[in-house]
């Protein structure tokens, strides 16, 4: 799926959605999508990938995540 990201709000660089990073939350490893600056590294929140076994939770991490990223205050 192709999602449209908005620059940087901090530099106006170009972002890139993260979509199967490895990161260690609750005291154990698990794989999460997140949205990053491809200059300043500023990012969105992270989004687990693996929720209860939930086949369609992936996508919404990642819509999730995209979605926090292009969240502009007004």
């Amino acid at each position: 799926m192709y999602y449209r990201l908005k620059p940087c709000p901090h530099c106006g660089s170009e972002a890139y959605l993260e979509r199967n990073h490895r990161a260690f939350i609750d005291a154990k490893t698990t794989r999460v999508a997140f949205v990053r600056c491809s200059v300043c590294n500023a990012r969105s929140g992270r989004y687990k990938l693996e929720e209860d076994g939930d086949p369609n939770h992936p996508a919404e991490a990642r819509r999730m995540a995209v979605e926090a990223w292009n969240r502009r205050v007004g």
